[in-house]
């Protein structure tokens, strides 16, 4: 990787592939992520989100070629990136503040790291009961802790539709907490809703069945032409508020061109 000069440069993915035996799940994709970013990685069900970002986070079990090449060499891989998957898997009876902690394991104890990342999700008053006496909501809100306690404050933390289960209220409270935390690193996220991807992140990548149909600056990423390339149906763009969104045109035929696998 060559560093830039001002240190903005956080990561590199250059060419990254994922195969699931004869299942192409990510085709070839690079791009650079530098301090104060919010990635967005947008698409259709089938179209490799979450097969790019366990490859990027290092979790992949497929077949991946190509490299995804964090910034400091000096420093732990723990330390510069964490990840918060779909649905976490839990099965001893730890407290949510255990979980949370466990994010500590690979960088060093740190309890107020711990308690702050508490904090931050809301969940100070609930951290001591047991993980699995909590709502879905909740369970996911304790996966967001859990990788904020294990970050450097300039780290990436990498996120796979981090907001399942989570009620409007806490998503605007998370959307507060990503965006801080990308003031002095930054993140990467999938999303399927295209408008608040629009409205969370600075930039995207847009996948079509591995494939990247656009990436870039949000407003270009996210035009309309591209999303309906990527999801093959007719989008309306509305605005409200000061902010866009893209809904369906519910009358409007399906147009080739979107996924039609699981997304591995």
């Amino acid at each position: 990787m060559t560093v830039s000069s001002d240190g903005s440069l956080l990561l590199e993915v250059d060419g990254l592939s994922v195969a699931h035996g004869a299942v192409r799940a990510v085709a070839g994709v690079s791009l650079e992520v530098r301090r104060g970013e919010i990635w967005a990685v947008v698409g259709p069900n089938g179209s490799g989100k979450s097969s790019l970002l366990r490859a990027i986070a290092g979790v992949e079990r497929g077949l991946v070629r190509g490299r995804a090449r964090f910034a400091d060499p000096a420093r732990s891989l723990p330390a510069q990136r964490a990840f918060v998957p779909q649905r976490a898997d839990v099965s001893a009876a730890f407290t949510a503040r255990d979980i949370v902690a466990l994010g500590r394991y690979a960088v060093g104890t740190d309890h107020a790291a711990v308690e702050r990342a508490i904090a931050e999700v809301g969940l100070s008053a609930r951290a001591h009961l047991d993980y699995h006496a909590l709502s879905g909501g909740e369970r996911q809100r304790v996966a967001i802790a859990r990788a904020l306690a294990q970050l450097d404050a300039g780290g990436v933390l990498v996120l796979d539709e981090p907001f399942a289960s989570i009620d409007p209220a806490e998503v605007a409270r998370l959307v507060g907490v990503l965006r801080a935390r990308a003031a002095k690193g930054a993140v990467l996220v999938s999303l399927h809703d295209p408008g608040l991807s629009r409205a969370l992140a600075t930039h995207a990548v847009v996948l079509r069945a591995g494939e990247v149909v656009a990436q870039g600056r949000i407003d270009d990423a996210l035009a309309g032409p591209v999303l309906e390339r990527a999801y093959g149906l007719g989008l309306v763009e509305v605005e409200g508020d000061g902010v866009k969104w893209f809904v369906p045109r519910l009358d409007a035929p399906t147009r080739p061109g979107g996924a039609d696998r699981m997304e591995p």
